[in-house]
């Protein structure tokens, strides 16, 4: 199969220009993707070309220049698109598994971990060409049919409301509780959202509040289904708010909304948005988010940290510390689960142990692992914690595996604010990133009136694809739109 198109594509400068690409191969055997008639990339087996209809524009999207990946590049990754007929929500993580590929030599191929496989490329964000353009090339097992249902405009919201699903299920609202959102622009409104139909589909009863400082943005959050409302005032800092909530979300991305969540929080705090800031004593935070990972209270109960979602409850076996840990804890927690293994060796050591070989090497301490890294590690301080996160400096890889936690010990105690709510309070630090299509699907479908909100209240601009940069000009501007959606292939 040969096609040619022309797309817009971001430049390192930020600009959009047009260029023309070519799409040659097929699913079977790979691809060669060309830019004005020079091979721009090779792909493997497991693409399929496809049509997109509509791609969203996010935020992602709008400071796509500044992220490590490299320019220019078709971006866009909020996906509708169209084949032989059929829509389908594409997911964005182009991994092995969502290549259809099995490999059963990658760890990461097992239930959703696809999504954190070191190897994986993302779409429209990480080389792999995106859906602001009239031809795309898909993974094969990441087109998920929509629900006949569920329109395919209001299914350009798949992606961030699965992402925000993804954060409500992580941290597992319970009957009886108090859930704010913090910061309910786009994100927390789709929170909101996510809250109310999980809550529906789970015939749980717990209360919704948006929490935030512009009226007009709390009365969509109304719209969306959220019990009530707090409006802070513009000068307000943590002090003088007197209100508490079991769970918070915090969808500010800055340093003093972190700060004020850390002091609303009562069980957890669920962080969904950073800008790459220092935050609160830790420097790595947005990683801790990358990587879907906790920070909590060390106490024997937490050892058998997990999420609700996954089918089986973890073992949590292999336990890393750094040698400044306090031996009667370490006695303490092996009496506790005397089957978990504690590895106390220096930082430095363990990078070099668990990547000398990339990312994918499994050492023999950790044969029996789950995947080839920690499932928890124990943190004497807040820069314990950022080194463990990114022992090694220009790589995304931490010492233990996503979607796992890290432990803070007492010795940590005197650190700051973060550090005392979550020893002296015992708050937990949750965080989430891409989420399930197919579950955020099935709420559209089965919640129609959901959907229906979602799509009143969140689309407020549609452009078609030579319209681009006037549609970006529009998303950058909060005060005029909420979601910006352009069309690609609206015939």
């Amino acid at each position: 199969m040969h096609i040619d198109f022309k797309a817009p594509e971001l430049q390192p400068d930020g600009s959009l220009e047009e260029h023309a690409y070519s799409f040659q191969g097929n699913p079977e055997d790979g691809w060669h993707i060309g830019r004005d008639g020079d091979e721009l990339l090779q792909l493997g087996a497991g693409y399929t070309a496809v049509e997109p209809v509509f791609c969203g524009v996010c935020s992602t999207d709008l400071a796509r220049q500044y992220l490590p990946y490299p320019l220019p590049q078709i971006i866009g990754h909020e996906v509708v698109a169209r084949k032989d007929g059929q829509f389908f929500a594409v997911e964005i993580n182009a991994s092995e598994k969502a290549r259809g590929i099995h490999n059963p030599d990658n760890p990461w191929s097992a239930d959703s971990m696809h999504t954190q496989d070191p190897g994986r490329i993302t779409l429209g964000i990480d080389r792999l060409p995106g859906g602001f353009a009239p031809y795309m090339l898909a993974p094969r097992e990441a087109l998920i049919p929509l629900p006949q249902n569920v329109d395919p405009l209001t299914a350009s919201l798949t992606e961030p409301f699965a992402a925000a699903l993804q954060a409500v299920e992580a941290s597992a609202p319970q009957n009886g509780e108090s859930i704010a959102v913090l910061g309910p622009r786009r994100l927390g409104s789709l929170l909101i959202a996510a809250l109310v139909g999980y809550r529906q589909q789970k015939g749980l009863d717990f209360e919704i509040i948006a929490v935030g400082r512009h009226a007009t943005l709390l009365e969509r959050c109304r719209n969306l289904g959220a019990d009530r409302t707090v409006l802070l005032d513009a000068s307000t800092t943590a002090g003088p708010i007197q209100e508490k909530f079991d769970l918070v979300f915090d969808t500010t991305g800055n340093p003093a909304g972190f700060e004020l969540a850390v002091t609303l929080a009562r069980r957890a705090l669920h962080v969904k948005s950073t800008n790459g800031q220092a935050v609160a004593g830790l420097t790595r935070l947005t990683d801790l988010v990358v990587d879907e990972m906790a920070l909590l209270p060390c106490k024997p109960a937490n050892l058998a940290f997990g999420w609700s979602i996954e089918k089986e409850a973890r073992q949590n076996r292999h336990i890393f510390a750094s040698p400044a840990t306090d031996g009667r804890l370490i006695d303490t927690l092996l009496t506790a689960r005397p089957d978990c293994v504690i590895t106390k060796d220096t930082i430095p050591n363990m990078a070099r142990a668990l990547f000398v070989e990339g990312p994918y090497h499994r050492p023999e301490f950790l044969k029996h692992a789950t995947l080839p890294r920690f499932d928890l590690a124990l943190a004497n301080s807040l820069a314990e914690v950022d080194q463990i996160l990114r022992p090694i400096a220009d790589k995304e890889w931490s010492l233990v595996r996503a979607r796992g936690a890290i432990l803070l010990t007492e010795q940590a105690r005197n650190e700051g604010h973060l550090a005392a709510a979550i020893l002296d309070r015992g708050l937990e630090l949750h965080s989430s990133r891409c989420g399930d299509f197919q579950r955020a699907l099935r709420i559209l479908a089965e919640q129609p009136e959901l959907a229906l909100r979602l799509h009143a209240n969140l689309i407020t601009h549609q452009f078609d694809l030579s319209e681009i940069k006037a549609a970006f000009a529009v998303a950058r501007d909060s005060a005029q739109s909420v979601k910006v959606i352009v069309r690609t292939n609206p015939a």
